[in-house]
Formats: structure tokens, sequence, C-alpha cells
């Protein structure tokens, strides 16, 4: 069968196939030494096995061949730039944009978390209307059922013969700022549990896209991993047909064999995945997501002094500055509580005295203050100014650290880019090899289906790992929007970065 495959090839692909073999058993090592084959060369700089071959390149027909899609390289800037520079479509951009915040709408929407946080901040603005309430004259009413008095000293017991009423107003009058502290520290605290509100919102929605991101994830992989499936199948097919005539070629029928298995065994792993992907977004959506096949994932990645500057205004930074200023003005409403409080006081009372007479009304100043507490007022107010200072503090270490998480995630997004761009490279040298070791072995029996199956792995692998090291990229660029509050205005298209 070789010998007729032989005779049916051109003169001019057999002359290149002599040059290649040539080489293949290295006679001209000290050149190919100095022309070192590129797939060598990006090899080393990924520190991944390459198969060390020198062979010279010769296109020649494959049947059916295995020539997988690999995924467009996310190409990173450091610095923010316009989508046309990019090469990123505007339209396609806009539609995944689009697309993300529908899915991001339907989790806010289910999110009981999301519920309860704005509960929290209602119940906050609620505080204040209280405190404000008490700037009023508070008027306290009263009944009291007849009495008698028994049990004293006196001949004649008495008593009141009928129900009797009485009205206080009291009106606070000066209080050193007690009140205007106590609600300005309520107003912070509402403040603080809005922005508390504004990052569970933020965090949905960061795990709502995060997933999605998975989700086209391992579509992608998925899609390398069923080229790779369907290669092999063609292997063991043809090897199944090749054994039929000759029973001496079993062995490399088992080979192919075990590694169609490995790669159905992969295939089946990624499904897994993907499935377990799925339940994760119908959990935060409520419902089953399906990726658009047209919809692209396009993203311009974001500056990180972009990042950084917005990052100043995160709401864990605001929500940790309003309880710092909150704290401070609860310690000044304890101590002006502590100091005398005066009150304006208007009284009346409808009982009658022992004579029949009716009581008139009242009025005048009347002066509280709590002289002596045992120490417990100096404590409170020592305690709400060391909140204030460990909530100072908690803000500083926040933005330390949200400085540090967004220059890490751009270090791991640039670095993943520039492999991911590294890694397209390579493919395309490994993809030469396996087609030139597949034509050397079926044609030419010069190699055999081990060498085969192993270039076959390889290519398979690069391809795996570029899907792995692009979307590394996305998920950092994905965390730093995140991290620097960005992601619900991008995705509301009010900052689009």
């Amino acid at each position: 069968m070789k010998t007729k495959k032989n005779k049916s090839m051109q003169p001019g692909v057999c002359a290149l196939l002599s040059v290649s073999m040539l080489f293949g058993a290295g006679a001209s090592v000290a050149q190919a030494s100095q022309d070192e084959a590129p797939a060598l060369k990006v090899a080393r700089r990924l520190a991944v096995p390459a198969v060390a071959v020198a062979v010279a390149p010769v296109a020649m027909p494959m049947p059916a061949p295995f020539v997988a899609a690999s995924p467009p390289p996310f190409q990173m800037r450091k610095v923010a730039a316009s989508a046309s520079a990019m090469g990123l479509s505007a339209d396609a951009g806009e539609r995944l944009r689009a697309y993300l915040d529908e899915n991001v709408r339907k989790a806010l929407e289910l999110s009981a978390e999301a519920r309860e946080a704005q509960a929290n901040w209602k119940a906050a603005e609620y505080d204040i209307d209280q405190a404000k309430g008490q700037r009023w004259p508070q008027v306290q009413v009263g009944v009291s059922s007849p009495s008698a008095t028994f049990g004293g000293s006196g001949a004649n017991n008495s008593g009141t013969r009928s129900a009797s009423g009485n009205l206080a107003i009291t009106t606070p009058v000066y209080d050193w700022g007690r009140l205007s502290a106590t609600i300005d520290s309520r107003t912070e605290t509402s403040k603080a549990a809005y922005q508390a509100a504004q990052q569970v919102r933020q965090k949905i929605a960061y795990d709502t896209v995060s997933a999605l991101l998975e989700q086209r994830r391992h579509q992608a992989a998925l899609e390398a991993s069923q080229g790779y499936v369907k290669r092999m199948e063609e292997l063991v097919d043809m090897l199944s047909q090749i054994v039929q005539s000759d029973r001496g070629r079993a062995s490399e029928l088992t080979q192919a064999r075990a590694r169609r298995l490995q790669a159905v065994t992969g295939r089946d792993a990624i499904v897994a995945k993907l499935r377990e992907v799925q339940v994760s977004l119908v959990k935060l959506v409520g419902e089953e997501v399906q990726w658009p096949a047209d919809l692209a994932w396009e993203i311009r990645p974001v500056a990180l002094q972009d990042a950084l500057i917005a990052g100043a205004e995160h709401p864990a930074m605001q929500q940790a500055r309003a309880e710092a200023k909150a704290a401070g003005l609860y310690a000044e409403s304890v101590k002006a509580g502590r100091l005398p409080q005066l009150n304006w006081v208007v009284g009346k009372s409808t009982q009658e005295d022992s004579a029949g007479n009716k009581q008139p009304w009242s009025t005048g100043l009347s002066l509280q203050w709590n002289a002596f507490q045992g120490g417990s007022g100096r404590a409170s107010e020592r305690a709400a100014f060391e909140r204030a200072a460990a909530g100072e503090e908690k803000a500083e270490a926040s933005a330390r650290d949200l400085a540090y998480r967004l220059r890490t995630s751009a270090e791991q997004r640039d670095a993943a880019a520039s492999r991911a761009g590294e890694y397209t490279e390579l493919i395309q040298e490994t993809d030469r090899v396996r087609k030139i070791f597949y034509e050397q072995w079926y044609h030419l029996g010069k190699r055999t289906l081990l060498d085969v199956l192993t270039a076959e792995s390889d290519h398979y692998n690069n391809q795996s790992a570029q899907v792995t090291t692009r979307f590394d990229a996305e998920a950092a660029d994905l965390r730093m929007r995140a991290d620097s509050a960005m992601l619900l205005d991008w995705l509301r298209g009010a900052k689009v970065l």
C-alpha cells in the first residue's frame, strides 16, 4: 500500500521528502543548531516540552486533517486605548456588555442578599428620622383611675373619686449639641449601610460575570478537546482498516485506542466542569444560561491608573470612612450627654384636690444632670473615640490592600496575555510538526505512530494552555474592574474604560 502511494506522488514532493529525511537523520546537525526551529525557541521561553526535530517545511495533503481553531490572543495594553487601536469590534464589545448586563440585572433581582442589604440601608434611614424627631416637643399623655388611700395614721383616708388625666410637654432647649451629633452620626451610619449595599451589588455582579467567563472558558476548551477526540477517532478508524490486512500493526491500533480513551476522558472532565458552572449560573440568575454561539468575549482591558483612581472611591473605602466618622460623632454625642440638659416643660392635670379644685397649667425650665455614673459615661465616650480611630485605620489598610490587589491583577493579566500570544506562535509551529510527522509515518514509514500521537498530544496541550492563559488574562482584568468598583458602571454604560 505504501509503494502504491509513493508512485502516485509528484516528483517534486518526493524530492522535498528526501530532503526532509536527510534532516531527520541528522545529516546537517551543525546547520540545524544554527537555524533552530521556531517551535523550539518558543517552547524554551514557555518552559514546556517540545518535540526536538529539524525538518524541512513540506506541505502535503492529509486525509481529514485535525486543524482546531485557536481563539485569538488577548492583546494587552499598559494604558487605555481605543477599541479600533486594539483590533476589537465596538459592536461586538457593546453586544457583550449588553448580554452581561442583562444577566447581572436578573441576578440582582433574584438575590436575597441584595434585598437584605437594601433593607438594612432603609432601616438606617429611619434611624435618622428617629433622632430628628427628638428635636420636636415631646408630648406625653396619661390617664389615672380613681384611687383611695388607706393604711395611714390619719383618721379619715381620702382619695380621688373620679378618673383624671395629665399632659406633659417637654422641649429641648440646650443640650450641648447632643442631638445634632446623634443625627450626624446616624447619617454617616446610613451612608455606611448604603455603601455596604453597593458592595453586595458589586459582588453579585462580579460572581455573575465571572461565572459567565468560566462558562465561555470551558466552552473554548471543549471545542479544542472535541477536535482532538475527533482526530484520535480518525486515526483509530484508519488503523482498524490497516490491521484487517496487516495483523502485524495491531500494536499501533492499541496505542491509538489508548490515546482516544485519554482524549475522551479529558473531554468528559471539561463537560463536567461546564455543567458545574451552568448550575452556578442557575443559582445566580434563576434560569439556565446558554452562551450565544455568535458572541465573542471581546473586552478592552482597563488601564491600571484608571483602576487606581476609581479604587479610591470604592464602596469599601467609603464605608470604612463613614463608619469612622459615625463613631467619632457618636463619641461627641456621648460626651455632650454627660453635661446638664436644659428642657422647657409644660404640664396640665385634670385631677382635683381635696377641696374639689382643678389643677392649673404649669410651665418652667427643667435642668437634668447625671452628676455621677460610676465612670460609665466616661468609659462609653472613650470607647466611641477608640472605635473612630479603629475605623480610620481600617480605611487606610483597605486602601493599601486594594492598591496591592489592583497592581497584582494587572501584572497577572499582562503576563497571561503575553504567554497567550506566545502560545499562538507555538501552536502554529506544532501544527506544522504534527502534519510532517503524520506524512513521514503514513507515507514513508520513517516515523512511529508514537511520534505521531505525541505530536498530536503536544499540539492539543498547547491549544489548551492558550485557552487557559487567555482566559486567565480576562479573569484578571475582570477582577480589576470589580476591585475598583467599576464593574456595574461599565455594565450600565455609565463609565466605559
